[in-house]
Order: structure tokens, then C-alpha cells, then sequence
């Protein structure tokens, strides 16, 4: 689903670099951390935290990898040539980067381990569709995460913590406690399912690799918030031009659409109040 070469995107800001089928989780401090037995220590403030995860993102797709890698053959060579990515390569350099650390193969059981803080054998080892269900059991016959576990989220809400995510969710859907809003999200913007159509919003066969119970015709684009809760109906998805022919607007495509609200979120983070940097 990535544009042909003559519809590209206009150039993505620095903080997305990651490709497509991310999702993008800003969980923003609201107070500082309690004092310690001292009443002269500093309060610390809590932590920004930023997460990005992208499915299917090879290894030789990481500009790191590529530099060190030795440029002994033509195929290596002209991968360094191709594979840029500056944003992730700085990140890695100035941060840690975990070369040992290992998922599920597929997209639904990483997210919802991710989401849940298990490991997907204990929470969901299989990519079904959305509407699968298992009728003799009302706790974890859907896809994606049980109904009574606890999502990362609802934990970052605890402590304190404004949280907003954007992009591919993957992790159930079959009830309002399935979905982001109802594992602790306080906004989303993104899709539902295991893939997504970038241009129309929708999810053809090679999208998804499945036929559903809607014949692939759903629409996928979804809004949580604290005043609305359904398909995307207003702004650029909303347009015109993005209804008739996505394909020759850059502002159509869906990733654009996601970097906008990723940067909303950020830059309109409330930091006046001191007990809410």
C-alpha cells in the first residue's frame, strides 16, 4: 500500500521515520513525582515517554545496520545507498539500541503483549480476524487482548500519566472495552485491523489477505475522544478530494494524517501549570 514513486507524500517531520502500519503512544506527565523521605530532596518530575512500534520493520531496513554492516558486495552497497534513516540511527547512537530482544512474528499477538505487558502466549498467539468469536467464552473469545486484562495505558493513567495514541491498534475490537478508549487511551486516531488501504482508508484483499463478513468494503478509520467516538468524518479523510481521488493529494494519504496528529498531541501538551509540566 506505499505510494508509487510520482505520489509521494510531501517530506515527513523528524519525529516519524518508522513507516508504515506504526503506532505512535505519547503518554505526557500531569505531576511530579512524590518527594522522598527528605524534605530537601528536589521534586522529580516524571518522564515524557514516547513509543513507537512499526510492524514488519526489517532488519536491513535500519540505516544502523547498514553502516556497520561491511560493504563487501554490490547488494550491500547499493542497500546503504537506498536505506537512510538519520532519526533512528541518532536515537540508537545516543540512547541504547536492544539487539537481542525478541516478539511474536506477526502483528495482533506483539501488539497485544506489547499492550499488556505479557507474553503472547498468554494473551493472544493467533492473527484472527476482528469478528471472530468464540461463544462459550465471554472473558477472551475475541481477538486480541482478554476483557479482564489491564492495559498499558490504564497503568500510565494511573500514575498520573495524559495518554494518546495514533496509528494501527490490532489488539480487539469486539467491544468498547477491547478498543483504545477502553484500555486507557484518551485519544486515538488510527485503524483497527491488521491492515490498512494508506490511500482510501479501506481494506482490499491485499490488504488484508482475508475476506471478511463486510466483503472488504469497511471503511477503517477511526477517532476516540473525550467528546466523540466513530469513523473519521471531518478533516482532510473528510474532503472531496480525499474521497474521489486520494491518490493525487499528498495530504490524503493516511500516514500524513497520522504525523499531524502525532505532532498536535505534542506540541499542544499543557506545560503552563507547574503540577502539570
Amino acid at each position: 500500500n506505499l505510494p508509487r514513486e510520482d505520489q509521494k507524500p510531501a517530506p515527513r517531520d523528524t519525529i516519524l521515520e518508522c513507516g508504515m502500519m506504526f503506532f505512535l503512544c505519547v503518554a505526557l506527565a500531569t505531576f511530579p513525582l512524590a518527594a522522598a523521605t527528605s524534605d530537601h530532596m528536589p521534586l522529580r518530575k516524571k518522564p515524557h515517554v514516547v513509543l513507537i512500534l512499526a510492524d514488519d520493520y526489517g532488519w536491513a531496513n535500519f540505516g544502523k545496520h547498514r553502516r556497520d554492516h561491511p560493504l563487501d558486495n554490490a547488494d550491500a552497497r547499493q542497500g546503504q545507498l537506498e536505506v537512510h534513516t538519520p532519526n533512528l540511527d541518532s536515537l540508537a547512537d545516543e540512547g541504547v539500541l536492544l539487539d537481542r530482544h525478541y516478539a511474536y512474528k506477526i502483528c495482533s499477538p506483539s501488539r497485544s503483549s506489547l499492550q499488556s505487558g505479557r507474553l503472547a502466549v498468554h494473551v493472544n498467539t493467533e492473527n484472527k480476524a476482528v469478528t471472530v468469536r468464540n461463544v462459550s467464552d465471554p472473558v477472551s473469545g475475541w481477538a486480541g487482548i482478554p476483557r479482564n486484562m489491564t492495559g498499558l495505558a490504564q497503568k500510565m493513567r494511573m500514575a498520573g500519566y495524559r495518554t494518546h495514541m495514533v496509528g494501527k491498534w490490532d489488539a480487539g475490537m469486539a467491544t468498547p472495552e477491547h478498543t483504545p478508549l477502553g484500555r486507557g487511551y484518551e485519544t486515538w486516531l488510527g485503524y483497527f485491523q491488521h491492515a490498512n488501504d494508506y490511500w482510501s482508508k479501506g481494506m482490499p484483499l491485499q490488504s488484508t489477505g482475508e475476506l471478511d463478513t463486510c466483503l472488504n468494503s469497511f471503511a477503517d478509520l477511526f477517532t476516540h475522544n473525550a467528546t466523540f467516538r466513530g469513523g473519521v468524518h471531518t478533516g482532510v479523510s473528510a474532503s472531496q478530494e480525499c474521497l474521489s481521488e486520494p491518490s493525487k493529494h499528498a495530504a490524503c494519504y493516511e500516514e500524513q494524517e497520522f504525523l499531524a496528529r502525532a505532532l498536535a498531541v505534542v506540541s499542544g501538551h499543557n506545560t503552563a501549570k507547574s503540577e502539570a509540566p
